[in-house]
Order: structure tokens, then sequence, then C-alpha cells
């Protein structure tokens, strides 16, 4: 069989079929042909989404990058049915200063980082750094974004975390799929000093699940609990818990986030190239200028 440069060719189950199984996608781009396998997990649903993100960059030629990110307001969101968000738009006007236009696409973030594992998208916006990650993405020099995580509690209820974390095996935590907190909390978490951890899809259930009492506390970044709180009229029902002995709000730990590209479709070159950009955005105040959009 022929196929002609333009041609995009993509195989799905039939409806109602469940995608936990490998799902196989072919298709070809204007530079070369691309063969993906991945366990996408979900449903039908989920996939025709994936397969549209892919669809629209294929139409959009070759100097369109395919990013992807979370629901994270105010870095990343969605209004009006299309992605914004400070980070979203500086990643955006990087690549545009680079002569790049870019589709941006927030879904969950554990799909979102299959999707950049395996080629399906060129780019993550918001991704912290860790070695498992770096086997598949390319970091630039220069971050996006520092985040800063707290644990965040109903409000009246009377749980201080030590500044060691010694005395959190009480506790029942809920944390995001996907997520890398830093620190000492990332530490806790993956020993399993809490008394019980419970998993997440994003914020909005995490807020969801302290309010009907599921969890003790779960850990976010300060900005975005912040102001999704407030959508969802929780603002007066939650508050961050604060370290034993004082109260102040305990901060667990800070870190940098960084738009991480595929080794899949992107080159070091091409990585270094968006640092330098986003390096002087820094310098000649176009951060800023987007930022007093958001905050």
């Amino acid at each position: 069989m022929s196929l002609c440069q333009d041609s995009i060719i993509i195989f799905i189950p039939r409806v109602g079929t469940k995608l936990d199984n490998f799902i196989a996608l072919t298709f070809i781009t204007r530079k070369r042909i691309l063969m993906r396998s991945s366990k996408i997990g979900g449903n039908l649903k989920q996939l025709l989404m994936i397969i549209g993100i892919l669809i629209l960059s294929f139409q959009a030629g070759a100097a369109t990058l395919t990013l992807v990110t979370l629901e994270s307001p105010p870095a990343e969101f969605t209004l009006d049915g299309k992605s914004t968000g400070r980070n979203v738009e500086i990643a955006r006007e990087c690549l545009k200063k680079m002569g790049f236009s870019s589709i941006v696409t927030i879904i969950p973030w554990k799909r979102a980082l299959i999707m950049v594992e395996n080629g399906m998208a060129d780019a993550i916006i918001d991704a912290a750094y860790n070695t498992k990650r770096a086997d598949y993405l390319y970091y630039p020099d220069q971050e996006i974004y520092i985040e800063e995580w707290y644990a965040f509690k109903r409000k009246g209820d009377q749980i201080t975390f030590d500044k060691d974390l010694t005395n959190v095996g009480g506790y029942t935590l809920g944390i995001t799929r996907g997520f890398e907190y830093g620190g000492l909390i990332q530490e806790a978490i993956n020993n399993r000093r809490f008394k019980k951890l419970q998993e997440v899809a994003n914020n909005e259930m995490n807020i969801n699940k302290l309010i009907v009492k599921r969890f003790d506390a779960f850990v976010g970044v300060k900005l975005t609990i912040l102001n999704l709180s407030r959508k969802m009229g929780f603002a007066e029902d939650i508050e961050m818990v604060p370290m034993t002995g004082t109260k102040k709000p305990y901060l667990l730990s800070s870190s940098k986030t960084y738009v991480a590209f595929s080794k899949q479709t992107m080159t070091k070159d091409m990585v270094k190239k968006f640092s330098t950009t986003l390096k002087e955005m820094k310098v000649d105040g176009t951060i800023k200028r987007i930022e007093k959009k958001y905050y």
C-alpha cells in the first residue's frame, strides 16, 4: 500500500472497548513516520481526545508543536474551552519568539507524561525534574515556574506537621497521581510514613475529598489550591497546615518546574534555544508582563 506524505492513519478499537490494553497509533507527519504503542488506559472518549490532539498538530504543519499540561490555575487552566494561564502563555510566547506555533492541551497529568514519553506530544509544561523523567525528557536550563508545596486541612482541625515530619504516622494524606513533590514530604510519601495515602487524579478531587473527610490533609501548590478553592466555593473551609509549635503554614518544599521536551521528537539544540529565549524573556520584562494578568 502506498501513502502520500500528507496522510494520517490511526487505528482505534471499536466503541465500548476499554483501553486497558496497548493502543497502537501509527501516523505520518511531514517529517517522518512515527509508530508508537503505549498503555494509555481509560475509555474510548479519552483516546479520541488524544487522537484529536495529534490530528490538530498534524494539520497545523511542521512548525507547530504539541504541548500538554494539567489543570492547575493560575499557571495552567481552561477558560471558555481554551488553554490559558501564566505558564501556558509564557511557553507559547517563548516558542513564538523561536518561530514555532503551538497547541496546548490540558489533560490529566499522568496521561500527559505518557504522551511525551511516547512522542505523542512534543513537550510538557510544568514538569519538575526527576531521574525517571530525565530518561525520556530533555530539560532546559531555565525553569518556567517555582512551585511552593503546602499541606491543606479542613479549617479548625487541630493538625500540625513536625519540622522533620515525625508525627505524620497518624494522618491520611491525599496526593495527586504522577506528581513529584520533592524534599522531605516526597521522602515521607515514598517511605509510606503516613497512616494511609489516597491517590487522586487532580487537585479538584483533593479539595472535594478533604471537605467530605476522606482524608486528613492533602499536598498542593499554594497559589493553585487557593485559586481553585475560591472558584469551588471552599475558600473559607480549608487552610494550610502549620508547623508544630508555630502558627505559620509549613512550606514543605519548593521546586523548579520546566517546559520539558520529548526525546522522541525534539533535539538538544532546540531545547538549548528554548532556554536561551526564556532567559531573555525574564530579563526584558516579558515574564512580569504576563504574570500581571494572573496574580
